[in-house]
Parts: C-alpha cells; sequence; structure tokens
C-alpha cells in the first residue's frame, strides 16, 4: 500500500484514487485507504460549478477553475482552486496541501485585500467558499488518526455499499475537523464513496454528502470521479458540479504553490 493511501477522501472531494477491493474481505481500514486511492490523479485540471442554496433563498454560484498534483514522491497532494466568476469574488483562490502523517497546510487569497493568507489545523472545520464543504472535507481525513468499524450493509441508489463508522482517536481531532464521528457507505465494487453521513460534537447530525454521476476520467486506470457532489445541511445545500475533468495532464509545481494564488 502506498504513503498516497494513508488518507481517506470523500468520493473525489479531496478532488482528485486504485485498485478493487471487496468489503467481506478485508479491514475497514484497508476499505477506507482503498477509498482514498480509487478516486485519486497523479495530477488533474477542472472545472466545476459551486452553487449554494439556503432554505429559502436563491442560489449563490460560484464558477471555479483549478488543478492538483501529488507532490513530494507521493506524499502529498496539493489542490488550487480559484472562483472564475461571479465578478465581485473573482480571483478567490485556495490552496490545500495533505500530507500523509504531517502537517497540512491550508491557504487563502483574498483578492480585495492583495494577500495570501495562512491557515491553522483548527481551520479545517471552516466553511471552504463559504458553502457547506469544510476545509477538512477538501483535504480528506488520515485514516490512522480515525478508528474504523464495519457497521452495516446497505445501498445507496440500488448500488451496493458497506458502511464504515469512524471516530477520531484523539479529542484535538475531533475539535479540529467538527466531526465526532462519521459514516461512509463504500461501493462494494471499488469502495468510491457514494454516501457520508457526519454528526457533530454533541454527536447529533450535522450534514450529509452524496455523490452521483460518477465517471472514469481515464480509461483503464481503475479509477472514477463523481461529477456530482452535494453536501446537505438543516439550512442549506451545496453541489459541487463539474463540467470539465482531465487527468494525467501537466501540471506544475508552480501552479500548486502558495505564491501562485496572486496569479
Amino acid at each position: 500500500m502506498t504513503e498516497m493511501s494513508r488518507r481517506t477522501a470523500l468520493a473525489g472531494l479531496a478532488l482528485f484514487a486504485g485498485g478493487v477491493a471487496h468489503a467481506q474481505t478485508n479491514s475497514p481500514d484497508a476499505m477506507m485507504r482503498a477509498s482514498y486511492e480509487v478516486s485519486r490523479f497523479n495530477a488533474a485540471r477542472f472545472k466545476a460549478r459551486l452553487s449554494i442554496t439556503a432554505q429559502s433563498g436563491t442560489p449563490r454560484v460560484r464558477e471555479l477553475a483549478g488543478v492538483s498534483k501529488i507532490l513530494e514522491g507521493g506524499k502529498a497532494t496539493a489542490r488550487m482552486m480559484r472562483i472564475a466568476g461571479p465578478a465581485d469574488m473573482r480571483g478567490v483562490a485556495t490552496l490545500t496541501v495533505d500530507r500523509n502523517q504531517a502537517t497540512d497546510d491550508l491557504w487563502i487569497y483574498l483578492p480585495s485585500l492583495r494577500r495570501v493568507r495562512r491557515l491553522v489545523a483548527s481551520n479545517r472545520r471552516d466553511a471552504w467558499m463559504g458553502s457547506d464543504f469544510s476545509y477538512g472535507d477538501i483535504l480528506g481525513h488520515e485514516v490512522a488518526d480515525w478508528h474504523h468499524r464495519i457497521l452495516r450493509r446497505e445501498s445507496v441508489h440500488d448500488v451496493a455499499c458497506t458502511v464504515v463508522v469512524s471516530t477520531p482517536i484523539r479529542e484535538a481531532l475531533a475539535s479540529e475537523t467538527g466531526y465526532s464521528r462519521r459514516l461512509t457507505w463504500l461501493r462494494d465494487t471499488d469502495m468510491l464513496a457514494m454516501r457520508a453521513d457526519f454528526f457533530d460534537l454533541a454527536d447529533a447530525f450535522l450534514k450529509s454528502m452524496e455523490a452521483s454521476e460518477v465517471r472514469q476520467p481515464a480509461e483503464g486506470v481503475g479509477k472514477y470521479q463523481p461529477m456530482r457532489i452535494v453536501m446537505r445541511s438543516a439550512k442549506s445545500e451545496s453541489l459541487l458540479a463539474f463540467s470539465e475533468f482531465h487527468v494525467d495532464v501537466a501540471v506544475a509545481d508552480s501552479e500548486v504553490a502558495a505564491e501562485s494564488l496572486k496569479q
């Protein structure tokens, strides 16, 4: 198992991992590592629309463009995402660098302040781009930082899945992420996360993610990308819909460096 597989991602939300793993023959830790691998690529370029809708409001839309790349010999993955529209938010950008068994990096650029700001671990629970997704959801979760247990078998839209419950191994992690536990529905054929439920620090239901329109961006690699990822809470809903997703493309290291955020 590679170093990259130590982190688990949300159905390609940590945007960009394969081997097929069957639920009945693997430990929950191995299943979560496989889930990370099945939607992660060496490099990717994409365009997406982020729509944020409150219960009784008009959707707020952000047009996004971004890139991702595996760095440091496979021990880190960097993702840069920039708002292309609307005009009043154009140029706002985030950079996340998830490192296996090391400190992650979070950066944000606000054109109005002409400043790149480095975020701290406690910011992982903050809303990403003002949506129901958190920075921690975008980064993904280190498999070794959570206890994993198989809970039950259940289908998601007629797709056979195994439900895994994950709880943090240390209290500080719960505080950083804002989650007391997570439930993940892993597709039996390849461990792709089709759904995930999140519970707050009081162990009350907080929000739920569902992935759909799953595609195989590069034929034969055994990896998949959901083109629609929705996160629903009691008060709002955020939809991340990809219009383009290209893998194994050329992405320079400079494109995923903090200095690139100001461009």
